[in-house]
């Protein structure tokens, strides 16, 4: 009841800004729901359990109010999956404040950004919105934006995390223990750069310090800096990118660890488009040295973007500081009119580590399988998106090793339907 309190307040507020001499005011709404078929999705499915069928849904609203130099953006959220709670609830917990910022341009070159916000760089490689889950994703931070060009700017961010739970802290340390993409982080230190040139040519950089926190209280720093460069021509384009991660993760185990992709684009016909390419993320072997860790971290990346949509690897905690993964790709949009298109996707996925060998001394392939998605997707008007996905993994034995499931369904699928309303409103 207090959040909703709250969140009355703000809408009081901000609707009454409207006859104040403001500079503007939105409000954008936006509506999903979205029913999965589980049949092996993320890991593969069981012989003989019956697939799993799940409704999930969101409701967010968002207020950005402008003033002069100053914009504030506030955005809530309920986030469910249907027959959570009981129909006659009287507590809501999945009522959430996704964003509440304000961005302050204190020249036209330079501004800060403060408060709940998304952090979002590049393709969502290695932080992103992660918009495909319901509830997103957002930090608590502070950013500063300095324009170095009209076409080149530097962003530096940094976020610090509590638990606001100290019974179990130790007398000389504070713990923080929530782990996410496989590791502690107590806080972040971001500077990212980008540059867009003539000829449609991007660059960026970025340099990511991750100060982790061992359940002991020792905190250690893992040092990820990477580039991404793409350049276009008439009907094709060339995508690349390189990441190294160094110093130690939250076990105290020395990192070394790179990704490396690189793709192109072609533009086939005005309606057809085919993307080709690979990714490597590397990962340790069965030989590994236990004070080693080859593995890279996606971190806080989209990979729901990258390495299949059934989400196999670096979804959760699945997949962090294992075997890493070689993705070998190929991806096709097919627009049927303006309003509707098919998308179908084909990966083939291999261990970038040495698996071993088994008991007979054989060696384990590295080939973990492919997976083949389709999606449909519709648009009703300006507002109004429907999509229909069906997805098939055909895992190998050594995707069963991994995924310790030894006696899988011959078949793994994943079916959904999805609807998302997102309109917009400028109210002055």
């Amino acid at each position: 009841m207090f959040k909703y309190k709250i969140t009355i307040g703000f809408l009081s507020l901000a609707f009454g800004l409207v006859n104040a001499q403001i500079d503007s005011l939105k409000m954008n709404v936006d509506l999903r729901t979205r029913a999965e078929l589980d049949n092996g999705a993320r890991t593969l499915i069981l012989k003989g359990k019956s697939a799993e069928t799940t409704i999930a849904s969101r409701a967010r609203f968002g207020i950005d109010y402008y003033y002069k130099n100053l914009e504030v953006y506030f955005s809530a959220q309920d986030v469910r999956t249907w027959g959570e709670t009981a129909a006659n609830a009287g507590e809501n917990q999945n009522f959430t404040i996704h964003e509440a910022w304000a961005n302050y341009q204190f020249s036209d070159k330079f501004a800060v950004k403060l408060g709940k916000q998304i952090i979002s760089y590049d393709n969502e490689r290695l932080i992103g919105t992660l918009d495909w889950m319901m509830q997103g994703r957002s930090f608590d931070a502070l950013k500063g934006i300095y324009k170095l060009s009209s076409n080149a700017q530097i962003e530096a961010a940094i976020t610090y995390n509590n638990d606001d739970n100290d019974m179990n802290d130790l007398p000389e340390k504070e713990i923080y223990s929530i782990a996410e993409g496989g590791e502690i982080t107590k806080s972040l230190q971001i500077l990212h750069y980008q540059y867009t040139g003539n000829n449609n040519f991007h660059f960026s950089a970025i340099a990511l310090n991750n100060v982790l926190q061992n359940p002991s209280g020792t905190h250690y720093d893992m040092v990820t800096v990477g580039i991404n460069a793409k350049k276009y021509f008439e009907n094709i384009g060339f995508f690349g990118s390189a990441y190294y991660q160094t110093g130690k993760n939250t076990n105290a185990q020395t990192k070394s660890a790179y990704q490396f992709s690189v793709n192109s684009d072609f533009l086939i016909h005005p309606k057809i488009n085919l993307v080709a390419g690979t990714e490597w993320l590397s990962g340790k072997s069965y030989d590994t040295d236990p004070g080693e860790n080859r593995s890279f971290s996606p971190l806080y990346g989209t990979n729901h973007l990258h390495n299949g949509f059934m989400d196999y690897f670096y979804f959760g905690t699945s997949h962090f500081n294992s075997f890493g993964l070689n993705d070998y790709y190929l991806k096709s949009t097919f627009k049927l009119n303006p309003n509707s298109s098919i998308t179908a996707n084909l990966h083939a996925f291999t261990t970038n580590g040495k698996l071993g060998e088994n008991d007979l001394g054989e060696k384990y392939s590295p080939y973990l399988g492919s997976e083949l998605d389709l999606v449909l997707t519709q648009k009703f008007g300006k507002v109004i998106t429907a999509n229909l996905g069906h997805s098939f993994m055909f895992s190998s034995e050594s995707m069963k090793l991994l995924k310790n499931v030894p006696e899988p369904k011959d078949m793994q699928t994943w079916t959904w339907i999805a609807l998302k309303i997102a309109p917009k409103f400028r109210l002055k």
